[in-house]
């Protein structure tokens, strides 16, 4: 979002029964819709949204499921990547996005206490972070360099710093 440029600026929003709206930053007008759809071909609330760092895509947490749209073509035609394959993977609701500064690797917080590391390209588990939080995760930051992703959850106390370069090993932030 650069305010010198008003075609940047903008927001997105989910609510339960609508659609993912983008607002124009600027008037408050709906500038584009997504429709993300369950199994049973009904409107569902995304749990979370972020925005790709160049802001072409839009990426949408549910359960065990991240939705990629495309900015530029609202409508109801989205990329699924499902957190868990063959009951392996992330469980719980994907609460939380973050992306690598350095990296095409995006971070997904759950609600099941855990965080997942994942390709940009494709949606494939890269690393499967320990659960060492002892709520759900609400927010995701890597630090400038990508080495190390941040991490805090619900009724915690404390936030964890993870080494990517040692993934398995987190530390306590006080």
């Amino acid at each position: 979002m650069n305010s010198l440029d008003p075609d940047t600026c903008f927001l997105a929003s989910s609510s339960r029964d609508n659609p993912v709206h983008l607002w124009d930053a600027f008037y408050g007008e709906v500038r584009a819709s997504f429709r993300p759809y369950n199994h049973l071909d009904e409107l569902t609330a995304a749990h979370s949204l972020c925005f790709s760092p160049d802001g072409t895509q839009l990426y949408c947490g549910f359960d065990k499921t991240v939705r990629v749209f495309y900015t530029d073509r609202p409508g109801r035609d989205c990329e699924e990547r499902p957190t868990v394959v063959k009951k392996q993977g992330q469980s719980g609701i994907i609460s939380c996005f973050g992306f690598s500064p350095c990296q095409s690797v995006y971070a997904c917080g759950s609600y099941s206490r855990c965080a997942g590391l994942y390709s940009c390209q494709d949606g494939t588990l890269l690393a499967l972070l320990p659960t060492r939080h002892h709520g759900g995760l609400t927010h995701l930051l890597f630090s400038p360099d990508g080495n190390y992703l941040y991490t805090g959850g619900r009724k915690d106390p404390e936030i964890l710093c993870w080494d990517l370069r040692e993934p398995g090993k987190g530390r306590v932030l006080t």
